[in-house]
């Protein structure tokens, strides 16, 4: 039984190693890391990658932390996705450098999805969390990508709003401040502390008593628009652990200018499924299938599942 051999990937590319803003929540505030991650992705390796990985992808998610929008051959890598049949190609950015016709440009290049970072759904608070983020344009890219969406109507919108003490309550206005976005998929999820950053406040206490209270007025409000809402129950917000993590890596791979996946990966020479075999991840697997439910618990980290509604 080749249990490996259908597409299951979930590959993350950052092509470029940079952003244009500074939130304060990312790891790009923390000047060690930047010095150590400079770097774009050589448009002549794009091939390369995409017939090392994109044979197994289930999902080709672009920016994964950098911002994907500074890299000028975009479409291209789009297309790779769409070359190898991808079944879903995404991007995350913080839409502050986002033109109408190059966000057209992508959607016919192969875009599914365009996720956006959001820290704060006032003009204060988010140009505070986004450093050089502009409130206005960041507006004003949401209205270009509902309208893109009118000639693409399967081109799907996600908000990701990251939240801490200070930007969570925020969330009860959300629909006052978007009412006129198409948003497909609003996704909540909380801080985490990922390197040294600006914003240092990293105990989400204060937000406990109010949660419940927020997430069901949410959940309304999505459904009255038909737009579903992704979520961590109170629980899950508390435990924080995920079993999903346990095959955490093997379906997720990461690749940007400085960083393919695994070291001993030698992804210009050998496709994916030749070093999986070559690790014996098919045993790996199967192996797990058979574990304890002791081993089970030590191997969970912190992957936050999501309730979706």
């Amino acid at each position: 039984m080749h249990i490996l051999k259908k597409r299951y990937l979930a590959v993350h590319f950052d092509p470029v190693n940079a952003c244009n803003l500074r939130c304060k929540m990312c790891y790009f505030t923390d000047k060690d890391y930047v010095k150590k991650t400079k770097g774009i992705f050589p448009v002549e390796d794009l091939p390369l990658l995409g017939k090392a990985l994109l044979r197994r992808a289930l999902k080709f998610q672009i920016g994964c932390g950098k911002e994907p929008t500074l890299y000028k051959d975009l479409a291209k890598v789009i297309q790779l996705g769409k070359d190898y049949q991808v079944p879903y190609i995404s991007m995350t950015t913080n839409a502050n450098l986002i033109e109408k016709e190059e966000l057209k440009n992508w959607c016919q290049s192969g875009l599914d999805e365009i996720t956006v970072s959001l820290h704060g759904t006032v003009k204060e608070t988010y140009e505070e969390m986004m450093g050089k983020g502009d409130f206005q344009k960041f507006l004003q890219t949401l209205r270009y990508i509902t309208e893109v969406k009118e000639e693409f109507p399967d081109f799907q919108l996600r908000v990701n709003y990251t939240f801490n003490e200070d930007n969570f309550n925020e969330l009860v206005q959300f629909w006052s401040v978007f009412e006129r976005i198409k948003v497909d998929v609003l996704q909540i999820r909380p801080i985490k502390k990922l390197g040294n950053t600006t914003y240092s406040n990293f105990s989400i206490e204060k937000i406990l008593p109010n949660y419940q209270v927020v997430c069901d007025l949410l959940k309304k409000e999505c459904k009255e628009r038909k737009t579903t809402l992704m979520a961590p129950s109170l629980k899950q917000l508390q435990t924080d652990v995920s079993t999903a993590s346990i095959l955490h890596d093997f379906a997720y791979v990461y690749t940007s200018p400085t960083d393919f996946y695994k070291e001993d990966f030698e992804w210009k020479k050998e496709s994916y499924d030749e070093y999986q075999n070559r690790k014996g991840f098919q045993k790996k697997i199967i192996g797990l299938l058979f574990s304890s439910n002791k081993k089970l618990q030590r191997l969970l980290s912190q992957k936050l599942n999501y309730e979706i509604v």
